[in-house]
């Protein structure tokens, strides 16, 4: 090799040695940076849900307290909107503190029984009590296949169904009764495709892919929300592995599909029914 291709060589080869040596401190600063954040997340939402707790207390007190005088005609309505504001800022604290979070949190990937979990998530639901301020409800239902078991980490696939089984749940005609599935079956590459379908409003024409970006809520003026939820769910589901997505083709409400690595084979599917009257 002539001596001034030699050279060029070697030149070329330390400055691409310094190109990395740049990107590995850049990758370094930026893993102290997110882990700077989530610290900070996590500390701002704690501080933040304390005040607000002794809020919503109080203004609970005030719904059932004996005044000794008869309270003016607004009264109560004041009392459900400071109710419905305290709620929507907890919710709002949880989610901002999940996407902020969720990406860089360590995984314990397990097997997992989405059976037993999907039961699980259903009956916290049906202890859910109507909050003051919020109209009752029709008793919803729920039913579900016998799904196989995945691999994914629990806390994290317990929050990726809380997301979507609330958001079937929640977005119905009023005074109509929600009516949620949940479904399971095995694909060929090793992947399970669980769908969450219902029977409510559905996804507006076009919307299919907009509703995971953040912020996006397709229907803000009708149903309360902040906005996050299916932007953590598909944060979730691909740091678990897999993808999620809206099916563009149903009609008559709204399926949400995600996919997670397979665990073992599942039996016949086996419809199971719960209702959330408790």
């Amino acid at each position: 090799m002539p001596e001034h291709a030699d050279s060029a060589l070697r030149a070329e080869l330390e400055r691409e040695r310094r190109r990395n040596a740049d990107l590995e401190r850049q990758v370094r600063d930026l893993s102290r940076s997110v882990a700077e954040l989530e610290a900070f997340s996590r500390e701002i939402s704690h501080d933040l849900k304390a005040p607000l707790a002794g809020i919503c207390g109080y203004a609970q007190l005030l719904t059932h307290m004996d005044l000794g005088f008869v309270p003016p005609p607004d009264y109560d309505d004041f009392v459900a909107e400071i109710n419905r504001g305290t709620d929507r800022m907890r919710r709002l604290i949880d989610d901002v503190l999940a996407y902020s979070t969720v990406r860089g949190a360590r995984l314990h990937l397990t097997t997992i029984d989405l059976s037993a979990l999907v039961h699980d998530v259903v009956a916290d639901r049906a202890l859910d009590l109507p909050r003051p301020g919020v109209p009752a409800r029709p008793v919803p239902r729920v039913t579900w296949d016998d799904l196989p078991a995945v691999r994914g980490d629990h806390g994290m696939l317990r929050r990726l169904l809380e997301n979507l089984l609330g958001n079937a749940l929640k977005y119905v005609r009023p005074g109509e009764t929600a009516r949620v599935h949940v479904s399971a079956r095995p694909e060929e590459d090793g992947m399970v495709r669980i769908e969450v379908t219902d029977e409510g409003v559905g996804i507006p024409e076009g919307q299919h892919e907009a509703i995971f970006a953040e912020l996006h809520r397709a229907h803000p003026d009708a149903y309360p929300g902040t906005g996050l939820g299916l932007t953590i769910c598909r944060r979730i589901a691909q740091r678990l592995g897999g993808a999620i997505g809206a099916d563009p083709h149903f009609r008559g409400g709204a399926r949400i599909w995600f996919t997670l690595p397979a665990a073992q084979t599942a039996a016949g599917p086996v419809p199971v029914v719960a209702d959330l009257a408790g």
